[in-house]
């Protein structure tokens, strides 16, 4: 019985001794332990993304609170923020909840509520609400097929489909259009 109690005292000091081994320095910080999807590649928080045009300029600036990248360079976001440059005598913000990018492309899909914030040059900001929309950067557009409202001082503009012309500041509603106005 003795010994039976002298190989338990033993092993149970071998499992501590293991333990205390592996267990990092209280002093040492340690990153925290983020888990990925099996078929994923890397995982960022707090992302920055900058695209430069061919001339070297800034083309915009994507903010991510969250990226999950996969191997056929695909990707799912979470709230995004982008700040579009490229072209535009002023500045588009366009926002969302979640987003991806397809396997292959460098077109940005947005939805779960997408906001766009354009400050006119000459005129008044105008603010645009779909629930989900592209940003193709390569083409220097945004573009939907859902329903998009789109308010300025004075009016609101409601219609199913929007193409926004990035190099014109163009905005344009494809069917369905109905325009409010408002006295200021």
């Amino acid at each position: 019985m003795l010994r039976v109690i002298a190989v338990l005292l033993v092993i149970a000091a071998g499992v501590i001794a293991l333990r205390w081994a592996d267990s990092p320095d209280p002093g040492t910080p340690t990153a925290p332990r983020l888990s990925t999807p099996e078929n994923s590649d890397y995982y960022m928080t707090d992302a920055v993304v900058h695209q430069m045009d061919p001339q070297g300029d800034l083309a915009y600036r994507m903010r991510l609170g969250q990226t999950l990248h996969f191997p056929d360079d695909s990707a799912r976001l979470r709230d995004i923020d982008v700040h579009y440059l490229a072209g535009t005598k002023t500045y588009w913000d366009v926002t969302a909840a979640r987003g991806r990018i397809p396997a292959g492309e460098r077109d940005i899909y947005l939805y779960d509520g997408v906001e766009a914030v354009h400050p006119r040059p000459n005129g008044p900001m105008v603010r645009i609400e779909t629930d989900n929309a592209w940003v193709r950067p390569d083409a220097d557009r945004i573009d939907t097929r859902a329903h998009v409202t789109a308010t300025q001082p004075g009016q609101r503009v409601e219609g199913d489909g929007m193409e926004v012309d990035l190099d014109t500041d163009k905005l344009r509603l494809l069917s369905n259009v109905q325009v409010t106005y408002t006295p200021d």
